[in-house]
This record gives C-alpha cells, sequence and structure tokens, in this order.
C-alpha cells in the first residue's frame, strides 16, 4: 500500500513536471507544423538567464523573473522567430537543423560563462523543507510544481476554446490555407504562438531549478522528454500532450519505486514504442489542437 501510495503521488508531481516541459512544443508543433529543435535551449535561458540577473545584476526575485520572461520573448523573436523560422518555413531540412544549431551555439555560450562545475543558486525557493503526503516525503517546492502545471494548463484551456485569438490559433492549427483565406494573418498567429510556447517550461525551470540537477546541456534531456510526450500523446494535441504526460509520470514512478531507477528513462521510450506500434498516430487526433 506505501509503494501505491507512493506511485500515485509521483505519478501527480512527475506528470505535471513532463506537463509543463511539453505544453510549449506540443503547441509549436499543432500550430506552426514543425519541430522545433531549439525548443531545448528555453530551459537553457530560463535557468542561466535567471541566475545572471539575481547574480551578476543583483535583482531581486520578481525583477529577475520578469527579466527571464522578457529575455526568453526578445530571444524567441530575434533569434528563432524573424531570422530562421519566418524565413525558412517552406524549406523544412534548413529550419530544423538552423534550430539545432542555434540550440548548440547558445550551450556552447552558456557553459563557457557558466561551466558544469560551477555551483548554479537560483533563489526561487518559495518553501523550504518538506512535506508527507500519502506516506510520501517530497520537496514542498515540487508541490508547486503541480500546481502550476494546472493553473497553466487551465489556461491555456481557457484562451484556445473561449477567446477570438484563441479560436483563429485553432484555425491556423486545423487548415493554414482556409484561415488565410478567412482573413486570419498566420504569420501573427505564429509568431503569438511562438511566445505562448516559451511559458511553461519558463515557469518550470524557474520552480524546479532549486531542487533540481543543472548545468548547461540540459536543454538535450528536456527536450528529448517534450518529444516523447508530445509523439505519444498526439502531434500538436494539447489534450493528448496532458494525457500523455500522466501516462509518462506513472511509467516514471512505477519504475521507480517497483524497480530500479535507472530504467526510468528506458522504461519510457519501450512504452511510448509499444503504443506507436499499435496507434502510430498517438493517443489522440494529431491533426487538432484540442
Amino acid at each position: 500500500m506505501e509503494v501505491i501510495q507512493s506511485v500515485l503521488m509521483y505519478t501527480v508531481m512527475l506528470g505535471s513536471l513532463y506537463l509543463l516541459i511539453s505544453l510549449g512544443f506540443s503547441l509549436i508543433c499543432g500550430v506552426l507544423g514543425i519541430f522545433n529543435l531549439g525548443y531545448g535551449i528555453t530551459f537553457v535561458i530560463a535557468v542561466y538567464g535567471m541566475w545572471m540577473l539575481t547574480d551578476a545584476f543583483g535583482f531581486g526575485v520578481v525583477p529577475a523573473i520578469i527579466g527571464v520572461f522578457i529575455l526568453q520573448f526578445i530571444f524567441t523573436l530575434g533569434a528563432i522567430y524573424f531570422p530562421i523560422v519566418k524565413r525558412y518555413m517552406e524549406q523544412e531540412e534548413f529550419l530544423l537543423t538552423s534550430l539545432l544549431l542555434v540550440s548548440f551555439i547558445v550551450e556552447e555560450l552558456v557553459n563557457h560563462v557558466y561551466p558544469i562545475t560551477a555551483g548554479v543558486d537560483i533563489p526561487t525557493t518559495i518553501v523550504k523543507g518538506t512535506t508527507s503526503i500519502l506516506g510520501s516525503t517530497v520537496p514542498t517546492q515540487m508541490l508547486f510544481v503541480v500546481v502550476c502545471a494546472v493553473v497553466i494548463t487551465l489556461f491555456f484551456i481557457i484562451f484556445l476554446l473561449k477567446t477570438r485569438l484563441g479560436l483563429k490559433i485553432q484555425a491556423v492549427s486545423q487548415n493554414y490555407s482556409a484561415a488565410r483565406l478567412m482573413g486570419v494573418r498566420v504569420n501573427r498567429i505564429y509568431m503569438i504562438a511562438m511566445l505562448l510556447a516559451v511559458i511553461p517550461p519558463t515557469v518550470c525551470m524557474i520552480i524546479i531549478a532549486p531542487i533540481w540537477s543543472i548545468e548547461p546541456k540540459m536543454g538535450e534531456n528536456l527536450l528529448q522528454s517534450a518529444i516523447l510526450v508530445t509523439i505519444l500523446g498526439g502531434l500538436g494535441n494539447l489534450r493528448g500532450t496532458i494525457i500523455a504526460s500522466l501516462i509518462v509520470g506513472f511509467i516514471s514512478a512505477s519504475i521507480a519505486f517497483v524497480f530500479d531507477p535507472r530504467l526510468v528513462n528506458a522504461a519510457i521510450l519501450i512504452g511510448v514504442f509499444f503504443v506507436l506500434l499499435f496507434k502510430p498516430e498517438g493517443i489522440t487526433k494529431s491533426e487538432k489542437l484540442w
């Protein structure tokens, strides 16, 4: 019973973590119809941008958080959307290669300024200590991951289903040509989608950075997680991403508690592989954003 309780508890926490990691990537897949291989750098900028603003520039926590989001938006538009995505949407091979190269370049620059051996100290701990829930003792900070995942997911759902701009985003994701003929400014929708996509991973990293293993190349592993969850859920379908996040969270928790934590990544890959064998499109229809 203790193991079952622990698995359930960590399924929710890890599922929330995977959801924040993959929600932005899924949105880009659904709206732009591309694999943003530069998505992993979002996590790196969130952590090291926060560290730079607080440590080197002496910002307080709140100004630093605002500054990180501004930095993310500037980088997304100035280094990703306008010079690469907007210009080369029709040249998929060059687009994907360029996004990956930008990611590698930023990783190397960050690693030069903040080597792996440097200790990262991000002052974003909201509540210190641990909390006991269902027989499991977890860092209290991790509980805020669950709260943030719920809040951000609800925001995305309400925004996409209830607002005029959200309906336009859905229209573009379903039929690019028809949306353009109906007067939707597609390039503007693309830009907004890419800006929205940086919100979940940035919030995620700000919260978990104080209790997480941080290094300049962490974006590669987190990108892999985002890709696996998005593929499992159905490319670009946010509802599928939510379900897939909980499934991957359950696999991670089950393997970690019942077998060996070192087998978690292998178990996730095998699980996704077998699902796709029988349902290649993923859990939900990939042609729908919701």
